[in-house]
């Protein structure tokens, strides 16, 4: 990582972890009004690993372990609340659903879900300077266009990012024959570049100097990813998708099991318990069809038949333009996520993945490769039910064509494209649950 978030999330979840443990010592002391030994501390600590181990993937999936963006500082105190309240619930389903335990722990669950729930909202409240401010990093940047525009506002007025930016040069209106004397007055402690840029590439000279000064030199396409986790659509070019993008067989053939093991449990599961229920209240409401199947582009480009249940009226749609009712039922099984249930099966046929970039409809692929270049690079893969775009955008493209939100999908989908692995497919998972609880996304 280029600004080396890794540590600080370390740091953050260890601290969360004392934190946790320690909350639930002050509620037994103060349940028994006596100091603990450590042997009748830690018989309590089996059955609250589990407890504090769901906190901390909650924690996680609300995003309480991301980098400091304006928009997580903005929501942070909302999304501690949120996040505490999910661990109470489940701390309380955990134990009074599973009695075998041994132990009723009203008043001590009630007392560690208080404690925790005050001590992590002050502790979370100062965490990021606490985290990063040790780091703070002086940097000069240098660059030009959308991309540097929009890593300058982040970086000006983010002061949780690990960077102070000293001095800005836009290289359209900035004579940078002058940059010798700039980095020689300023020392910075790294100079951010677009490396692309023609007209920088004559003075890399200086800043191959500063490599011998203690600073470093980052390509401002890698401090971008870093701070929006997705890839700026302007330097995607072919060079940069065959050195980017590619295949690993191992790693698809993990994902492929993981897809099976998890989809065809959940199928039967859905099929047994949920179906009967679904198909009776949509055939009381209007009788029509309990399935909608759509024609979707899966990977590599070819067409696939997408099974959901039906959420509107039956009648034949543009998809262009999506112009039917939502049903009452549809209403429900939208919210609750119910209609998405059908995708298991296309996930055991090998249709789509668990985790990859949202399918679409062929009309609507083929208008946004004429308008977005390179959209159909995110085919290489096979579609996801959830993926990094579904959990990473905040206001995503609905219905019809909207090009400016899906070139911002696109983005995300390159950086998941990029960089994906196992460990991103398990945080996506985690993060998708705060999506359904939520209701957001897409």
């Amino acid at each position: 990582m280029i600004l080396r978030h890794t540590p600080g999330r370390l740091l953050l979840f260890v601290v969360d972890c004392c934190l946790l443990a320690g909350s639930l010592y002050l509620a037994l002391y103060i349940r028994t009004g006596d100091a603990l030994t450590l042997a009748s501390f830690l018989s309590f600590i089996p059955p609250f690993v589990v407890v504090m181990a769901v906190s901390v993937a909650i924690f996680y999936s609300y995003g309480l372990y991301d980098k400091p963006t304006l928009r997580l500082i903005r929501e942070l105190s909302k999304r501690i609340v949120t996040s505490q309240l999910l661990s109470a619930l489940s701390a309380i389903i955990f134990f009074y659903t599973l009695p075998t335990l041994g132990i009723a722990p009203k008043t001590i669950l009630l007392l560690y879900v208080v404690i925790s729930s005050l001590l992590m909202t002050v502790w979370r409240n100062y965490a990021f300077s606490i985290v990063l401010n040790y780091k703070k990093q002086k940097s000069i940047i240098i660059g030009s266009g959308n991309t540097f525009r929009l890593l300058v506002d982040e970086l000006s007025r983010n002061p949780h990012t690990g960077i102070t930016l000293i001095s800005v040069i836009d290289v359209d209106n900035y004579d940078l024959s002058k940059l010798a004397d700039v980095l020689k007055t300023t020392k910075p402690n790294s100079v951010i570049i677009d490396m692309r840029d023609e007209r920088i590439k004559p003075y890399f000279g200086h800043l191959y100097t500063e490599l011998f000064e203690g600073s470093a030199v980052l390509d401002i396409v890698d401090v971008y990813e870093d701070i929006f986790d997705m890839v700026p659509l302007d330097i995607i070019n072919q060079e940069w998708i065959f050195h980017n993008i590619g295949a690993s067989r191992r790693y698809d053939g993990i994902k492929r099991l993981l897809d099976l093991v998890i989809s065809i449990p959940s199928y039967i599961f859905v099929l047994i318990f949920v179906y009967p229920f679904v198909y009776l209240a949509i055939k009381a409401e209007d009788g029509g069809p309990i399935l909608y199947k759509s024609k979707r582009i899966g990977r590599y480009g070819k067409t696939f038949l997408l099974h959901k249940l039906r959420s509107m009226e039956d009648k034949p749609t543009n998809e262009l333009n999506e112009t039917k009712k939502i049903t009452k039922v549809g209403a429900f099984l939208r919210k609750t996520r119910i209609d998405e249930f059908p995708q298991f099966w296309n996930v055991i046929k090998g249709d789509v993945s668990l985790i990859g970039p949202r399918t679409e409809a062929p009309n609507l692929v083929e208008e946004y490769k004429r308008t977005i270049p390179f959209y159909n690079i995110r085919h290489v893969v096979r579609p996801g039910l959830s993926g990094w775009a579904q959990v990473q955008q905040h206001e995503p493209p609905k219905f019809g064509i909207d090009t400016k939100r899906t070139s911002t999908k696109l983005a995300y989908d390159m950086y998941y494209l990029e960089h994906s692995n196992f460990l991103l497919d398990c945080a996506i998972i985690l993060k998708t649950f705060k999506v359904l609880l939520s209701k957001s996304g897409i």
